[in-house]
């Protein structure tokens, strides 16, 4: 089949979304983190052609061909240590998705390679969701002008002593996460110390690639309809609305606008919470698409109101479930009007501005060379 034909037969029909699983030459299932199949043994992973979870089979030359799109393919380098199941076209180069990553965790200290295959699982699945839904960086030019990179870094005893301590964070571009967030216990007590609902990988990189379409995207083509709807955070000084918050918390009615409490901080944390929650209901939307539990429409062009709607009775279902376990729910009950509102805002972002072809975009992130950096 040719390239462009399969590269269209990813979309699921009718709502511009690639199906989530996929299937191995044995037909067995395929799953996001799979290396091996558990049916027939063949390598399994993502090809960085054409970005399909698929099973790969060995050529003579020693590369492998993609059973999918039929490149021929090596394994990611950061495949032999089990951090990316991915193969790429260049052998011993970085996968697209691996590339992202600037600097990587101190692998001579005992549990880091644990916590670099965790946080780079969490970003491969932030990466293609945006790739998917056409959000920054995956918009033409955007990565040379706005480029998004990640450092994952830990805390560093210093020569007298003191501890220099690494916060998760977005700052130009650069989202830092503390590696440390790979550790669940320590999340967990995070989370039960600041009373949070949550606190998993995944959320922290939506959040914080919210911080990213914020600043490289959303406030530059649409900042009317953002500062009606989050305020303009030039004036709101970031600092004071920060000590007021940890020392007041948020106002008891913070639901009636806000997605989060923490979303009541600043107007920046008010779009980065927001785009959190809207990545999340996408993700479940095509999770449920993809199994047969739905047909939701994903496109930009589609009713944000009824695809919220949708998918927080899928959520209602699942939470009942989870509080059979002891577990939280999935998501909230129900969302205000103004929340829905700015989720519908976010949901418009996709639309209007002229996207590169996927193939295009893909070629610049491989080139892509992984280097050190330091934070500021």
């Amino acid at each position: 089949m040719p390239l462009m034909q399969t590269l269209e037969s990813f979309f699921v029909e009718g709502i511009g979304i690639r199906m989530k699983t996929s299937s191995c030459r044995c037909s067995n299932r395929i799953f996001f983190n799979n290396y091996q199949c558990l049916s027939c043994g063949s390598e399994v992973g993502r090809c960085n052609v054409c970005r399909q979870s698929v099973s790969f089979a060995k050529q003579d030359d020693g590369t492998w061909q993609c059973d999918f799109c039929e490149a021929n393919v090596s394994p990611c380098c950061n495949r032999a240590s089990s951090v990316c199941n991915a193969f790429v076209e260049v052998e011993g180069s970085l996968c697209q998705w691996c590339a992202f990553t600037t600097v990587t965790p101190d692998l001579h200290v005992p549990q880091n390679e644990k916590h670099w295959i965790e946080l780079e699982r969490a970003k491969r699945r932030l990466l293609l969701q945006l790739a998917d839904l056409q959000l920054p960086p995956y918009l033409p030019n955007l990565n040379q002008t706005h480029p998004l990179s990640f450092q994952f870094l830990e805390n560093k005893k210093l020569p007298d002593g003191t501890v220099e301590q690494i916060y998760t964070g977005h700052a130009e571009g650069v989202i830092t996460v503390n590696i440390q967030e790979a550790d669940s216990v320590y999340r967990e007590s995070t989370r039960v110390a600041l009373r949070e609902p949550q606190r998993t990988l995944i959320g922290h990189m939506r959040h914080e690639v919210g911080h990213y379409i914020d600043w490289s995207y959303a406030r530059r083509v649409a900042a009317e309809e953002y500062h009606a709807l989050f305020g303009d955070p030039d004036l709101v000084n970031y600092e004071e609305s920060k000590n007021a918050f940890y020392a007041n918390g948020a106002p008891a009615t913070w639901a009636e606008h806000h997605v989060s409490a923490y979303a009541t901080m600043h107007p920046w944390e008010d779009f980065a919470e927001t785009m959190n929650a809207y990545l999340d209901i996408m993700a479940i939307a095509a999770t449920a698409n993809d199994r047969g539990l739905a047909k939701f429409d994903m496109s930009p062009t589609s009713p944000a109101q009824e695809l919220v709607n949708g998918v927080l009775d899928i959520a209602i279902t699942v939470s009942e479930f989870n509080f059979d376990l002891g577990l939280p729910p999935l998501l909230p009950e129900r969302l205000s009007q103004a929340v829905i509102d700015k989720l519908a805002f976010i949901h418009t972002l996709r639309i209007a501005k002229v996207k590169a072809p996927w193939s295009s975009i893909a070629k610049t992130f491989s080139k892509r060379i992984s280097s050190d950096a330091s934070m500021d």
